[in-house]
């Protein structure tokens, strides 16, 4: 059966992702699929070439729909400490207003799902990691100013460790029900930067 013209490409993925995100590739069935998006097999398999497809769409729109917003706080100008703080505060509060456990971030979630085994899914999660990092990077460098008590060098290797830090603390939203530890953690991060960039 071919899908409903009213049902465009964009209104597929934003039916689908909250599945995706939520469930995994593996928890998610086709058959939920089709229930969650009111597409049957016929027109996903038409649009995306199955599941797998959809999947990785529907991860390209997080990036873009989701983690983009908060990105682009790490880009204003002349963004520093501050704009990281926002830039965790705002996923946090998407945790609060979803409910914990949260869903954690789609893109660490198929990070530890799929990438180990999927090379696509893997050169998508490296060039979100890659482009957090650089934006971190950026707004490090702005916060160092003239001082050069740190060197570039010591720079990128903060920024790598911030990646790793917010993937981490996304996945352990996952897992509790306190949104309060997710700030306390946040708050801990920013303040041993603070400390580190003196």
């Amino acid at each position: 059966m071919p899908r409903p013209r009213s049902k465009s490409r964009e209104e597929l993925i934003a039916r689908a992702m909250p599945l995706f995100w939520r469930q995994g590739y593996h928890a998610t069935s086709m058959d939920a699929l089709v229930k969650a998006t009111g597409v049957a097999r016929g027109g996903i398999y038409a649009d995306f070439e199955g599941k797998d497809g959809l999947f990785r769409a529907c991860l390209e729109a997080y990036r873009q729909l989701v983690a983009g917003p908060a990105i682009a706080l790490l880009h204003a100008e002349g963004a520093g400490i501050e704009a990281i703080r926002a830039y965790f505060d705002f996923f946090i509060a998407k945790h609060e207003r979803n409910g914990m456990p949260g869903p954690g971030c789609f893109v660490a979630n198929a990070m530890t799902e799929m990438a180990p085994h999927d090379a696509e899914i893997a050169e998508i999660v490296s060039a979100h990691n890659r482009a957090l990092q650089m934006a971190f990077l950026q707004c490090l460098k702005n916060a160092r100013g003239a001082s050069a008590k740190l060197s570039n060098a010591e720079l990128e290797e903060l920024a790598e460790f911030l990646v790793t830090s917010s993937q981490g603390l996304w996945s352990y939203a996952r897992s509790t029900k306190d949104i309060g530890s997710l700030r306390n953690f946040s708050q801990t991060l920013v303040r041993l930067l603070e400390t580190r960039m003196r």
